[in-house]
Formats: structure tokens, sequence, C-alpha cells
């Protein structure tokens, strides 16, 4: 029998890896792409201003944080970590009625 406490468990950390893992996936992705197109400037001290950088490549855009975003990605953890919870408790309720 699963209780409450562990499937609330389940869902937070489920929600998280997802989140862990596309933001990794974002920032190694970054890193690819400017290691393609900048190749012959030297990285270390380029990353030291981010402005002498972002001219000499041609992808992407700066972000400024928003209430909006924020807001959004919240909203997108709680969204995602219910319904693992809601799938996740349907699954082990018919599994135990069989």
């Amino acid at each position: 029998m699963m209780t409450r406490k562990r499937l609330a468990m389940e869902s937070v950390l489920f929600a998280a890896a997802i989140y862990i893992g596309y933001f990794a996936f974002m920032m190694l992705q970054g890193m690819v792409l400017t290691k393609r197109h900048a190749q012959d400037l030297d990285l270390a001290k380029q990353y030291e201003r981010m402005e002498t950088l972002q001219p000499q490549v041609t992808f992407g855009m700066m972000e400024r944080s928003s209430g909006w975003q924020t807001a959004a990605a919240i909203g997108g953890f709680v969204l995602l970590g219910g319904l693992y919870g809601y799938i996740r408790w349907q699954w082990t309720k018919r599994r135990s009625q069989s």
C-alpha cells in the first residue's frame, strides 16, 4: 500500500528531475553552440563580461527574469508533480484491486 507521504515525495522528486534535466540540457546545448561558433575566442576571458561575447555569437538572446516566467515555472512544476501523483495513485489503486 502506498502512503500519501511517499506519493507526494515521489511526485516532487519526479517533477524536480524533469526540470533539472531540462535546464542541464539547455546549459550543455548553449556551451556546445558557443564553442562551435566562437572557437577562436579565449572563452575564459570572454565570459568575464557577457556583453563582449554576445555580439560574436549569433544565436539566442539575453533573458530578463519576469514574474510571469517564475509563475509559469512554479505552475508547471506543480502541474507536472500533480499529474505524476494522480497517474501513480490510479495505477496503484488499480493494481491492488486486481
